[in-house]
């Protein structure tokens, strides 16, 4: 009892809540609204502006000066990209820096094991040091030794020379003292003949009595006196002839002194030549020590790899622990404080380009602009895509601009004289040809609108009038709005014209020849679509297209439409007509609403 006492009570308020909500619905439901089941239901995809009328951003044409400016997508390299690797085989101990670090030059990037290398440099260091020690030994060896006997051996032959010398003086004062005594031989063998003949001469004449025998006594004693000046004077020469005989003796022993004494010099040169070889082979031995420590040093360097220069570092491929080969690339440095901007220009635009042209660099990101001029224009072009290179060198201490990022350069080659331009975003290619849509028509009457206080649907004053001042559709009062609140919408459409464009800066585009007249306004966003004679309504328009559609009672001035009858909304008759008058969001039947025409 309980139990069905309880259920009744249960549908009860269930049937009031739903009364009272169906009530609620139907009291302040606004026609032309959706509730939420009929919102979530609607298929968006029949939500479309109405045939005829085109949302399109319009600008006026202008007059006057502009550069020639071309536009290319370009790409940010780093000024220098450096691979990092080392010199010599090794495991790599440690890497204290990661992609995206900051390096300054003569940082510590890497670090290879040094135990072996150590071990060779301390083995060159020894090896110096005997080295050294061999070189000084050579040396003194070479100075102290062998020098010393050969000025022993020099000075011995120099006394055996003067020896040779004094015994060819003795020689010669004997042979002078032979041919002296040999003289007075003859002086006193001539004498002694001499007296001879007197004694012989005088003792025939004793014997003949003619002289006294105190006359031949006297004569026989100054022959014997010169008898004995000859003995005296051959002593003499024998004597002379045994000092010459010795001097002579002395002659060949002092020669072979001075034989003896140039053996000794020659074999003390040659010790002291053996002694200079040793010494050189000890020095040589000793510079080779000394070159292989200094290259072992090196070596034992070449385990710190360090920055060669300040940059960033973009890539680690090699970890800790791994073994390395010399040239194994472990880090990569790229210098990016500087980049370099490089775009591939068609050949044909490069005519007019060279360093110092102006250039407007635009990130892809949307950074501030940055102002430069082209640094190099490469000689050679792609024979693949008919392009040169065109380069900038741009600050970049920020980093902003990556390596590898897009970027827009925008080219100033030179001015163009005073001409008509239009944007950039207006020109339509078709079949070769280029095209502008300029706007045709003039701007509808200024009166009074008046607005529907329900729908907000806006009408003229003479519509308004003629309903009696209420909305035909809900009923809703209308209300006159100031002229400020809503511009008077110009009744435009569009026209295509056939142009021939000029120089551009990337937003505008001279017109060499075209019939646009100056001060027409042309279709600068949302010219896809457009055919000659199409309606035009300006809309504001953002980078992703119109930033706020047109009003329906605006858009569809002068066309007539139609109502759901469930919902309230509103189609043009094109539309009413493709859907056989049925809404096809809630079925509701579409029915003419009277004086639709605001």
């Amino acid at each position: 009892m309980k139990s069905i006492t309880k259920n009744t009570i249960t549908v009860f308020v269930i049937a009031v809540v739903a009364t009272g909500t169906m009530w609620t619905v139907r009291r302040f439901h606004q026609p032309g609204k959706l509730d939420v089941v009929a919102a979530q239901a609607m298929d968006m995809s029949q939500m479309r502006p109405p045939i005829g009328a085109a949302p399109v951003a319009l600008t006026t044409v202008r007059s006057g000066p502009l550069d020639d400016t071309i536009v290319y997508t370009g790409s940010v390299r780093a000024f220098n990209e450096q691979d990092i690797a080392p010199r010599i085989e090794g495991t790599v101990l440690s890497i204290p820096v990661y992609p995206g670090d900051r390096v300054r030059a003569g940082q510590l990037l890497a670090q290879l094991d040094s135990a072996e290398v150590s071990a060779r440099v301390d083995a060159s260091v020894e090896r110096v040091r005997e080295a050294r020690i061999g070189e000084q030994v050579a040396h003194l060896t070479h100075h102290l030794h062998h020098g010393a006997a050969l000025s022993l051996s020099q000075s011995q032959l120099d006394a055996a020379r003067q020896s040779v010398t004094d015994a060819k003086l003795q020689a010669q004062a004997g042979d002078d003292a032979i041919t002296q005594a040999q003289a007075e031989v003859r002086s006193a063998q001539a004498n002694a003949d001499y007296w001879k003949a007197q004694v012989d001469r005088e003792k025939q004449l004793f014997d003949m009595g003619a002289v006294s025998r105190q006359d031949y006594q006297n004569q026989q004693a100054q022959a014997e006196t010169a008898f004995a000046t000859v003995s005296g004077a051959q002593s003499k020469l024998e004597q002379a002839r045994a000092l010459a005989r010795s001097s002579h003796t002395k002659i060949g022993l002092a020669q072979r002194q001075v034989d003896i004494a140039r053996a000794g010099v020659n074999m003390a040169e040659a010790d002291v030549a053996i002694a200079e070889g040793q010494a050189s082979a000890a020095g040589a031995e000793a510079s080779v020590a000394r070159a292989t420590a200094r290259e072992a040093s090196v070596v034992q360097g070449y385990t710190r790899i360090v920055s060669p220069a300040n940059g960033v570092v973009i890539d680690r491929p090699i970890a800790p622990g791994t073994l390395v080969q010399p040239g194994a690339v472990i880090l990569k440095i790229a210098e990016i404080d500087r980049v370099r901007i490089q775009a591939n220009v068609a050949v044909a635009d490069v005519d007019g380009i060279q360093p110092g042209t102006p250039v407007t660099i635009v990130p892809g990101d949307g950074g501030p602009s940055i102002k430069s001029t082209v640094s190099a224009v490469f000689p050679s072009a792609d024979v693949q895509t008919r392009t040169a290179i065109v380069e900038a060198i741009v600050p970049n201490q920020s980093h902003h601009l990556l390596p590898g990022a897009f970027v827009s350069m925008r080219i100033a080659k030179h001015a163009v004289s005073d001409r008509l331009s239009v944007p950039s975003s207006s020109i339509v290619m078709s079949g070769g040809q280029s095209f502008v849509w300029v706007a045709q028509g003039a701007a509808s009457s200024e009166g009074v609108v008046y607005e529907c206080t329900k729908c907000h649907m806006h009408y003229t004053a003479d519509k308004a009038a003629r309903l009696n001042y209420r909305d035909p559709m809900d009923g809703g009062k209308l209300v006159p709005i100031a002229k400020t609140a809503v511009e008077a919408q110009p009744r435009l459409t569009a026209h295509q014209v056939a142009v021939q464009t000029g120089g551009t800066d990337g937003t505008w585009t001279t017109i060499d020849s075209g019939d646009i007249p100056s001060g027409a306004k042309v279709v600068a966003q949302g010219t896809a679509g457009l055919t000659e004679g199409a309606r035009l309504v300006e809309t504001p328009w953002g980078v992703d297209g119109p930033t706020k559609l047109p009003r329906a009672a605006v858009a569809d001035a002068g066309q007539k439409l139609y109502r759901c009858e469930k919902c309230g909304m509103t189609y043009s008759e094109a539309d009413a007509i493709k859907n056989h008058f049925v809404d096809p969001m809630d079925g509701g039947k579409l029915v003419p609403v009277t004086g639709g025409q605001p």
